[in-house]
């Protein structure tokens, strides 16, 4: 049967595939940014869900593995080692950038491209599939999922996809032997917390809380949707409008990166709120 591993940013996978190629993987993991991050859409949460999680005990195809494990250019070294930096040096939060937006039409379209390629495969039964069917697959399924993180930017090919997978692939080369500190309670606790949130269309109290400790005055009235990202909650509360938001993110996106992309466009959706608030005393 075809082994299907949703396998995403500097988690375990090289811990998994670097020592033997054959193995089984059972912990593939997430960058953990969805925090500031977070859509509430339903296609946002299956893709958290395959995200975080694979099914256990499987073999994945030798060419997938490669795939995985192949070397990087140095560009793309260069570019993971400057995340992994900015992690270090800021955090993990908001260290991805906004992500979870409307995709570009032209995007749109590369993703459904993406789609109907896999039903496709999957028409016939994962069971009959080649091994050269079930690696593209696999590649399918993870462009597919990158694709929706950062589809919102710019129009992008599938070798653009490619890159922002190897980015993550490289990110995981070099970390793989720092140490993964446990869970605790307390993030065990926050999680739920954080969960409970949403579900309740509250901005999650971490999300606020980064915000007041950056000085920064966040919309007091967001409820949160189902069907869009929780950035253009946020910012529509704060009087911005969609196609506004999106075309100064895109602006911002050409020269910022990472957390301080992130700071840059939670800045704006700020001094707009403000704004709005000393407007409505007059």
């Amino acid at each position: 049967m075809s082994a299907i591993a949703a396998v995403q940013s500097n988690g375990n996978v090289y811990n998994n595939t670097t020592t033997n190629s054959r193995q089984d993987i059972t912990d593939v993991t997430s960058t953990g940014s969805a925090s500031s991050n977070v859509s509430i859409s339903d296609a946002a949460r299956e893709t958290a869900k395959n995200d975080q999680s694979v099914q256990p005990r499987f073999k994945l195809a030798d060419d997938f593995v490669r795939w995985i494990n192949k070397d990087f250019p140095q560009d793309v070294i260069d570019e993971a080692q400057a995340k992994l930096d900015d992690i270090k040096a800021n955090g993990r939060l908001g260290a991805s950038g906004p992500m979870m937006l409307p995709l570009l039409p032209e995007n749109q379209k590369l993703l459904d491209s993406f789609q109907q390629e896999m039903n496709s495969i999957r028409s016939a039964g994962f069971e009959n599939a080649t091994p050269a069917q079930s690696t593209r697959l696999n590649i399918l399924l993870n462009l597919s999922m990158r694709l929706r993180m950062v589809g919102w930017e710019k129009p992008m090919t599938e070798a653009d996809v490619q890159r922002k997978l190897d980015v993550s692939f490289a990110m995981a080369k070099l970390s793989h032997n720092d140490p993964i500190p446990a869970p605790s309670a307390d993030s065990e606790k926050s999680a739920a917390q954080i969960k409970a949130e949403i579900e309740s269309k509250a901005v999650p109290s971490n999300w606020r809380q980064r915000w007041q400790d950056e000085g920064l005055t966040m919309p007091e009235d967001v409820t949160l949707s189902r069907d869009r990202s929780m950035w253009l909650d946020v910012a529509e509360a704060a009087g911005i409008g969609a196609d506004e938001f999106l075309a100064k993110l895109r602006e911002q996106a050409g020269s910022l990166k990472g957390n301080a992309l992130t700071r840059a466009i939670e800045s704006f959706i700020s001094e707009r709120y403000v704004a709005l608030k000393e407007s409505q005393k007059i």
